[in-house]
């Protein structure tokens, strides 16, 4: 399709091609000719779809709402089915992006959000930041609260890494919860699908998606033949971590995420000490999230 417009940030080492009309979608992210991420073709875009490539924003939540429904501040809020029977993954992957601004190096883009659309009540405005520095991408996102109500809201990215390779993982997590997203788990137990920090663990390649509970702000993936690896470096609002292989695993997930999956109901609920994220009438949040790309 022609007519999107890609903006393609590049340094002597990245290209990054950034897809502002397709849920601000980053396509594709090469370094030295690798490709960290999994890209997809964008000849045969459909409106609405969901494409199992790149990387996008979770915008104002993070995975799964059960049954499409929530309680806050005395209100039950029914969502949109996107992801029948539940919600998935927000809103702003689903819409059109505008570019405030671009360089070589950098381009900072805007979803604008109307309440009711997609059922949610709230208005909001989420701007993207990416910057190339080096071999770095950072990524700045911020959520800003137009309406006149408090509004809970949680974020995050959704890169499709390529499983083109051996991989291994480093990180440190304290919990992880019982059942995959679609269990809707309610209960976390002591880490046991370790990916050890100072040895790291080679990643399933069998469909099993895990979901960690406080987790500590930096992940190590390494793609053993072609010696590339990455570092994640988080704010500590993203202390939620999802890692995900699908079927036939031709990419995997690793998911910085700011609450866990129906993180809102659970909220409510008062399980195991997870509480909303609030953002007040004109109130705006940031979170960070950097990626150190290199040889090994």
């Amino acid at each position: 399709m022609s007519y999107l417009n890609v903006i393609k940030l590049t340094t002597d080492r990245l290209k990054l091609d950034l897809i502002p009309e397709l849920g601000g979608r980053i396509n594709k992210l090469v370094f030295n000719e690798f490709h960290i991420l999994r890209p997809f073709q964008i000849q045969s875009i459909k409106p609405l779809q969901s494409y199992k490539g790149g990387n996008f924003c979770l915008v104002p939540f993070s995975n799964r709402i059960k049954n499409s429904k929530f309680n806050f501040n005395q209100l039950e809020l029914k969502l949109a089915k996107n992801d029948p029977p539940n919600a998935i993954h927000g809103h702003a992957y689903l819409g059109k992006w505008n570019i405030l601004k671009k360089t070589q190096r950098s381009a900072v883009i805007v979803y604008k959000h109307l309440a009711n659309k997609f059922g949610w009540p709230w208005s909001y405005e989420t701007f993207q930041t990416i910057t190339l520095d080096g071999n770095n991408i950072v990524f700045e996102l911020d959520i800003l609260n137009k309406s006149n109500n408090p509004m809970p809201f949680g974020f995050g990215i959704h890169p499709y890494f390529n499983f083109n390779d051996k991989v291994k993982l480093k990180f440190s997590a304290e919990r992880e919860w019982l059942g995959c997203p679609e269990e809707f788990p309610i209960k976390t137990k002591t880490v046991e699908n370790n990916f050890d920090y100072k040895k790291g663990s080679e990643l399933w390649k069998k469909q099993k998606t895990i979901c960690y509970e406080n987790f500590k702000e930096k992940i190590e993936i390494f793609w053993v033949s072609n010696r590339k690896k990455v570092k994640i470096k988080t704010d500590k609002i993203f202390k939620h971590l999802i890692i995900h292989v699908p079927e036939h695993a031709r990419y995997f997930c690793v998911e910085p995420v700011s609450h866990p999956t129906d993180g809102f109901n659970l909220a409510y609920k008062k399980i195991e000490n997870i509480n909303y994220n609030i953002l007040m009438p004109n109130q705006k949040i940031k979170g960070s999230i950097k990626i150190e790309i290199d040889n090994f």
